[in-house]
């Protein structure tokens, strides 16, 4: 290793460049949305909006029928809406949305990105309290592309990061950041298992206390039919988008996305998905469970890309949580040294998904994260070998 990692993420040029990028990012947004001029421009944002006026005029459950929430957002926009754009997230999703949706549509979208990508900015400090940290992680591809149409990525990665970050120092608010992370519950698949064999049992209970008030607060605000309606459009969601004889988008980054793409064959898909979810899940228990334990970024790391890897329901604009995880590994190179080549390979991993821009392919995404899953192994694994046991040893950079 490299003691004290070097000046990677501290200097001046990588907040320079970093700033730099993220700053050409939102010129290019803003233009997209506030100053394109003539009909209004459509991105997944719409469907939040159309969602949030439901929600606000009473009629919550009308947001999971496809019909009506395009009959709602080719009111806001004046034309008829591509087809694709639905309410897939569950009711507690509503209390996010609805500010925004009160908004005129562009300044609901643009509001909704601001405060998304300050709520990723503050978890990023959180991760690594450094302004060439949160510069460069506004920076990685995903953040455009999750930024251009709207979605609701930052958001869900600045839960991911914050959870992880606060979960050794301040375990319930970590809990909590998990506990909201059920407005994209597929995304929180594997951490109530982390968290029970870990032993986390603070942040356990106050993520399913979170979960379980957010649940209720749903059902209170917007009836129960709103949760009616969610669970029966489940399976009717993923017959549209992921079965056999639909043309799955390569925009979804799992592999049974790219299986199914590839063969048709809805078994084989399921077959070595759950292959592949299974072996990622091993590895991040498998840190998660050592003793004595690892460094905090492994653990972090390995959890992040696991969840992704876990669910075959994943999209190209759920990737700016790379980001967080980059940052981890990072935190522990900073702190114990570089291992031979993982400075350039956290960039390819933050970068791969740049590819999604030129040619959408559903790999992608489980490339970039069984890449950040292999670093955090071998991050973990270092630690292990480490005379200082997390000090640093000499090696090549």
């Amino acid at each position: 290793m490299t003691p004290a990692g070097g000046a990677w993420l501290k200097g001046g040029r990588v907040l320079v460049a970093g700033s730099l990028i993220a700053a050409l990012y939102g010129t290019l947004v803003v233009a997209g949305i506030v100053y394109r001029a003539g009909e209004a421009p459509v991105g997944d944002y719409l469907a939040f909006h159309a969602a949030g006026r439901l929600a606000m005029a009473g009629e919550a459950a009308q947001a999971y029928d496809w019909a009506a929430l395009h009959a709602a957002q080719a009111a806001i926009i004046g034309r008829p809406p591509p087809g694709d754009l639905g309410w897939l997230n569950p009711p507690g999703y509503f209390f996010a949305v609805i500010p925004f949706s009160q908004l005129p549509y562009r300044a609901g979208w643009l509001a909704w990105i601001l405060a998304t990508g300050f709520a990723f900015a503050l978890a990023a400090w959180a991760v690594l309290p450094r302004a060439a940290a949160v510069a460069a992680a506004l920076a990685v591809p995903p953040v455009l592309f999750t930024a251009s149409v709207g979605q609701n990525g930052l958001l869900t990665a600045a839960l991911l990061g914050a959870s992880l970050a606060l979960l050794d120092r301040r375990p319930a608010a970590a809990g909590i950041a998990i506990g909201l992370l059920t407005i994209k519950p597929q995304l929180g698949l594997l951490f109530p298992l982390l968290l029970v064999a870990g032993g986390r049992w603070r942040a356990f209970g106050s993520a399913a206390v979170t979960a379980l008030l957010l649940a209720a607060a749903a059902s209170l605000a917007f009836g129960g039919e709103s949760w009616t309606a969610f669970l029966a459009s489940g399976s009717g969601n993923a017959a549209r988008m992921l079965a056999a004889g639909q043309d799955v988008s390569p925009r979804i980054q799992s592999v049974h996305a790219f299986v199914m793409r590839a063969t048709g064959w809805e078994g084989l898909a399921v077959l070595l998905h759950g292959a592949v979810a299974l072996a990622a899940a091993a590895a991040a228990l498998r840190l998660w469970l050592r003793r004595p334990e690892g460094p905090e970024e492994g653990r972090a790391a390995a959890a992040i890309a696991a969840a992704f890897l876990a669910t075959p329901y994943v999209w190209g604009y759920d990737m700016p949580a790379i980001a967080m995880a980059a940052l981890f590994l990072a935190r522990a190179g900073l702190r114990d040294g570089f291992l031979a080549r993982e400075k350039g390979l956290i960039v390819l991993a933050c970068g791969l998904p740049a590819l999604l821009a030129i040619q959408p392919h559903p790999l992608v995404g489980p490339a970039s994260w069984l890449l950040i899953l292999a670093l955090a192994w071998r991050r973990d694994r270092a630690s292990r070998l480490s005379p200082a046991r997390g000090g640093s040893t000499s090696a090549g950079t």
